[in-house]
Order: C-alpha cells, then structure tokens, then sequence
C-alpha cells in the first residue's frame, strides 16, 4: 500500500502545481471560457467545471481521502466494517487511485 499511496500523493501534487499556475481568476463560470476561448457552451461548461478552483477542492479532498486510508484501518462498506488485511489496499484507496488514472494493480 505504500507505494500505491506514494503514487496517489505524486498525482495529487502534479495536479495541484498545473491548477496553481494558471494565471487570473480562480473561478470560472461557462460563459466566461466561451467568450475568452471561443469554444462551444457544452465545451466551456466542461472547462469550467474543471476550473483551477475545482481542482484544488478536488484534490483536497482526494488528498483527506489518501491520509485517512494510510495505513491498517476498518472501513465501512456494505456487509459492515471489515479490516484491511496487511499487504491489502483498501477499496476506497484503489477507486482514490483510480480518479487520479493511476491503475491501482500495477506496480
């Protein structure tokens, strides 16, 4: 799990260097990225959304998730807690992973 974590902590912080150096506002909305750059509104909608504003909340998030699963724990889940065995990742680790496009099988 280590290293698996180790790679979720690198793509979190890739993601929060590129939000943190786009320049102007921190907040977009779809009409403002239709007007600057053109696109369609589905397309601007899709930009803004992932404004770097969004990006940082999401990796925040993300990065609580990554902190709370690091080590032997109990997680909820649909049979009732159950422990992660030691050498395992949990569930909620590995779709964490998964949101990053890190594949969580591979080493």
């Amino acid at each position: 799990m280590p290293h698996l974590r180790a790679r979720i902590i690198d793509g979190i912080d890739r993601l929060e260097q590129i939000a943190r150096a786009v320049p102007g506002p921190s907040i977009w909305n779809a009409r403002q990225v239709a007007g600057m750059t053109g696109v369609a509104l589905p397309a601007a909608e899709h930009v803004a959304r992932w404004n770097p504003a969004a990006v940082l909340a999401f990796c925040a998030g993300l990065r609580e998730i990554t902190e709370l699963h690091g080590y032997r724990h109990d997680c909820e889940g649909d049979n009732g807690p159950w422990s992660v065995p030691d050498g395992q990742v949990c569930a909620t680790l590995r779709a964490t992973a998964r949101m990053l496009g890190i594949d969580p099988d591979q080493h």
